[in-house]
């Protein structure tokens, strides 16, 4: 699932609140009929904060070590280490201090702590903050491989982009001002409002499946696309265009 919405939304609140590192000022928060802290002693949750902090001198390697003892794997946990260095392709700075990477280097070490162990539940806020373009498509086959592995995974994504929200997850809620305003399935979902798009030659679809990635194809150059809101729409729409879209 996914979770956006403007800045002051409230998504990163509500991720805490899952977490358990803030308490309800009125109702309560569950996960699967426990309260989250029990879930996590129970099944596990990987997460990435939308601002990491990973002490400085610390090695990548050494990172991932602290977290694996933190969340108390099983198996063979240098072997699980290694193969999350070589997925998140950090391998090469294993041995280089927190201080020194990159912005992109540090948030897929986040993602590779995350993903250490057997946890059933993901939750990642703003996960591709600092990711180029390429790691943003390989973080993706990530995820899904990630959830088709167990069926009974689950993850959270919250971020302010709708469109990569929509790659990675089937579902979205959506907040403003702390509240959750409406809670959509991207694809094919009943009742939602679906739009036909046609488009006259093999470019001008190309350019439609990478605007909608859920669109559904009816044939060479007709498409039919769900989106929950047309104001989106619209703009994908024009940005089609201005890329020469016909």
């Amino acid at each position: 699932m996914g979770l956006v919405g403007p800045n002051g939304a409230g998504k990163s609140t509500l991720i805490r609140l899952l977490l358990g590192y803030l308490r309800p000022t009125t109702g309560e928060a569950s996960i699967a009929g426990l309260t989250p802290r029990t879930y996590a002693e129970k099944h596990g949750v990987g997460y990435v904060s939308e601002s990491l902090a990973i002490p400085p001198g610390w090695t990548v390697r050494g990172a991932l070590q602290a977290f694996a003892a933190l969340g108390d794997l099983e198996g063979n946990v240098q072997e699980q280490i290694e193969a999350a260095l070589r997925q998140l392709g950090i391998e090469g700075v294993a041995d280089r201090r927190v201080s020194a990477l990159s912005k992109g280097n540090l948030q897929r070490l986040g993602i590779a702590q995350a993903l250490l162990g057997e946890r059933t539940l993901l939750i990642l806020d703003e996960p591709l903050d600092g990711l180029d373009p390429e790691w943003i498509v390989r973080l993706r086959s990530i995820l899904a491989a990630w959830r088709a592995a167990d069926p009974r995974r689950v993850l959270l994504v919250a971020s302010h982009n709708l469109d990569e929200v929509e790659r990675i997850t089937d579902q979205v809620a959506v907040l403003d001002g702390g509240k959750l305003r409406e809670v959509v399935e991207l694809r094919g979902a009943p009742g939602l409002p679906m739009y036909h798009l046609e488009v006259n030659d093999a470019g001008s679809a190309a350019l439609v499946l990478e605007l909608f990635p859920a669109a559904h194809a009816v044939n060479a150059t007709a498409f039919q696309v769900t989106i929950p809101d047309l104001t989106e729409l619209n703009r994908r729409v024009a940005v089609l265009l201005e890329r020469g879209g016909q």
